[in-house]
């Protein structure tokens, strides 16, 4: 199916205008939907404004509007900004998204190479700024990181929420 040039000035100004709000480390966290297989789904943000993410053909790094573009129609992004210095988050992700091999539901929080999106996030924020985005009070080593970890943490604050009307 043809998409209309509409569609695109859509998704454009919903880019551009995330865009201007956008710093490194914050995180992109998308509603459940059929173009995430019904689960959410996060990115970080680099410090070059490109988004980082595990995707199931590995990890990506993708602009903004290409990242956008893979989320459907009725769907949400929430703008998360850490509470606490993410540079650190940030770098390490731009250093380990090439380590993911494939996508993977694994517990094994200190292997980069099989990953899974909210993980990744995790991981970053574990590895690069010293900080745990749950509330676990026990040692971790091996266990899931669940969307609501990442939504839900108090080290971030959501900034903004965005519709996406645009159907690609």
């Amino acid at each position: 199916m043809r998409k209309s040039k509409a569609e695109f000035e859509k998704l454009f100004q919903t880019a551009s205008t995330i865009q201007k709000l956008l710093q490194a480390g914050d995180v992109l966290y998308s509603s459940i939907g059929p173009s995430t297989y019904f689960f959410s789904h996060a990115g970080i943000v680099g410090s070059d404004g490109r988004i980082f993410h595990a995707h199931p053909s590995g990890g990506i790094t993708e602009s903004l509007t290409s990242y956008l573009s893979r989320h459907h129609h009725g769907g949400t992004i929430t703008l998360l900004r850490p509470k606490i210095d993410p540079s650190g988050a940030a770098e390490w992700a731009e250093r380990s998204i090439s380590l993911m091999k494939g996508y993977r539901f694994s517990r094994a929080l200190a292997d980069p190479a099989w990953n899974y999106c909210t993980k990744f996030v995790w991981q970053a924020f574990w590895s690069g700024a010293r900080t745990d985005l749950t509330s676990a009070r026990k040692q971790l080593s091996r266990r899931w990181i669940f969307p609501r970890h990442i939504k839900h943490s108090a080290h971030f604050e959501p900034i903004a929420k965005f519709s996406l009307e645009y159907r690609l």
